[in-house]
């Protein structure tokens, strides 16, 4: 069984039409980054045989050694651009009619990488998903000089995904790993026999977790790590409500699939945990739509040019021009000015047309006003602002998405790091998680067969009420300190906080010394709670101006609270 210090944490990037990894780094996990921005270096998005940092979820066989294969037991895959070039010369479908599911499709019985209405038995298509998965992980040993078993994983999911489908990922994603351990076996004993190691042969699961695809933009970001400086300074309650770096950001994810925008919530300013508020998603703002876009306007230019008609009717003419408009958008993201190129695109005639970026901008406006529309729903009322707005995706690259997302919509919302790629913040976000939970060791490190595959859902309690402090003075009942509360209190424990919850802050005082600090309900406009004094902490005449308050609230409903570390005092 592998020791915590011999594994390595990856993040696996599910995109709707590419698969990324990213390796993460333990070290950077044992001491936090100062003040309230994430200072800490990101992982590494590893790339592929072909340089790129990220693959295409497409997978094959490799027909150019079929002799060796039809000698062999086993089948040969090819996957990424590899595959896609492949299915083009058997003039099969490189993309299918529904992009946003291509890499979840692998782990599904209805499988995307496959043509249209072919009949493939569902252990084929798990057999292609578990090849695919094994590919990334030894992407990842390669890139860090490990073993297949040394690796732990954390995997992203869609925001609206269910328990099962999360499952199958997982399962598959375990698959995929657990046969490249095998395959380093087979390689070390090449004497012996290549049988393969079921998922229940392995004592250690290789997924340590499983999040949500805006949650790990969060991450990426360093929104759940910076540092919390827990101090309240009850003399200036309005600079301590200024210590809290964030409450509320907006994740927009515009890659391939299409638009998709939901507003995260911390649950309070102590907490690492987020609260998924609401989220809206619009298939037809796809990235796969704008370079349909594209493709079609280099058509109409060609056949309008060369007087020839049914270009698209090619599978392989069809397949060349997409993979030059990809290029030609992701170019454009980065120049004013591109062209689009295929040599013999159309008996033996050859496709070149130039684009501007003001005229591809022009060209999927209409795109641009639907996610237009989309935002406009989040954007907030008067004195309501997003903290945060953090973009995921590679249409997020685009200098015109860029301006209606940051100079129109969002202008005053900060924009987190500036480091994080668009279309790697899911996959980092992954991988930084993965090294956190392999940094405090709370992974699951043994099951037994059939047990710890996939996520369970669990029932907590939540806070029914926000817990603050305040300053109180003596002689004071709770009808005479309603209006101190609604002013001066700070929260501790935020209503709709999960229970248990264990708050601890250092409380700045002055020169107060005729009055108490109050533990006080707080009403955080819910009519039917009052503003009232729960208990108090008597200010002593000493030179120090501060204290150490713990407030301790379990999910039974008991309240206790300890000073300086003393014994604990139960209030209710």
């Amino acid at each position: 069984m592998s020791t915590p210090g011999e594994l390595i944490p990856i993040g696996i990037d599910l995109g709707s039409l590419h698969a990324r990894v990213a390796i993460g780094n333990l070290a950077h996990h044992k001491h936090p980054s100062p003040g309230l921005v994430d200072t800490r270096p990101l992982p590494n998005v590893i790339s592929n045989a072909q340089g790129s940092r990220f693959t295409l979820a497409l997978v094959g066989v490799d027909k150019a050694n079929a002799d060796e294969i039809a000698a062999e037991t086993e089948e040969r895959h090819v996957f990424g651009e590899a595959a896609r070039r492949a299915l083009a010369r058997d003039k099969k479908p490189t993309i299918s009619k529904d992009p946003s599911s291509m890499v979840r499709e692998l782990v599904k019985s209805s499988s995307s990488i496959q043509p249209d209405g072919s009949d493939v038995d569902a252990d084929e298509k798990s057999k292609n998903a578990a090849a695919f998965f094994q590919h990334l992980s030894e992407l990842a040993c390669d890139a860090s000089s490990s073993h297949p078993s040394k690796l732990r994983a954390v995997v992203s999911v869609p925001v609206a995904s269910t328990l099962e489908e999360q499952a199958g990922i997982v399962q598959s994603v375990e698959r995929g790993i657990h046969e490249a351990v095998a395959a380093r076996k087979s390689e070390i004993d090449s004497g012996k026999s290549k049988k393969k190691k079921n998922v229940s042969d392995e004592e250690d699961n290789v997924v340590v977790g499983v999040i949500s695809d805006p949650a790990a933009v969060c991450i990426a970001h360093g929104l759940t790590e910076a540092e919390d400086l827990g101090v309240i300074d009850l003399a200036d309650p309005a600079n301590s409500d200024k210590l809290s770096s964030w409450k509320n950001v907006l994740v927009i994810d515009w890659g391939a699939s299409g638009l998709t925008a939901t507003h995260i919530r911390r649950t309070s300013p102590s907490s690492a945990l987020l609260s998924i508020v609401r989220h809206a998603k619009d298939l037809s703002c796809s990235g796969v739509a704008i370079v349909d876009t594209l493709v079609s306007h280099c058509v109409s230019m060609f056949e309008r040019k060369n007087r020839v008609s049914g270009v698209l009717e090619s599978v392989k003419a069809h397949h060349r021009l997409e993979m030059a408009c990809e290029s030609a958008v992701r170019t454009l993201s980065r120049a004013p000015t591109t062209t689009v190129t295929c040599d013999g695109l159309y008996e033996g005639i050859d496709l070149s047309v130039p684009i501007s970026r003001p005229r591809f901008d022009m060209m999927v406006n209409g795109i641009l006003r639907k996610a237009d529309t989309l935002l406009q729903s989040f954007v907030p009322g008067e004195g309501e602002e997003f903290d945060v707005v953090l973009v995921a995706g590679n249409v997020c690259e685009m200098p015109a998405a860029t301006a209606l997302i940051r100079t129109k919509l969002f202008p005053n919302a900060s924009a987190g790091r500036g480091d994080v790629p668009p279309d790697e913040a899911v996959a980092i976000g992954c991988a930084r998680h993965a090294a956190a939970i392999l940094s405090c060791e709370t992974h699951s490190r043994s099951s037994s067969a059939g047990e710890g595959l996939g996520p369970t859902a669990r029932e907590v309690p939540l806070c029914p009420l926000t817990i603050g402090v305040c300053i109180i003075e003596n002689g004071k009942e709770n009808g005479e300190s309603e209006e101190a509360i609604s002013k001066c209190a700070v929260p501790l424990i935020e209503v709709g906080e999960p229970l248990p919850a264990n708050v601890t802050k250092t409380i700045n005082f002055g020169d107060v010394t005729s009055s108490s600090i109050g533990i006080v309900q707080m009403n955080r406009g819910d009519s039917a709670l009052k503003n009232k004094v729960i208990g108090k902490i008597d200010i002593k005449d000493s030179e120090s101006k501060n204290m150490e308050v713990t407030v301790e609230l379990t999910a039974e409903g008991s309240l206790t609270v300890s000073v300086n570390g003393g014994e604990s005092c139960k209030l209710c």
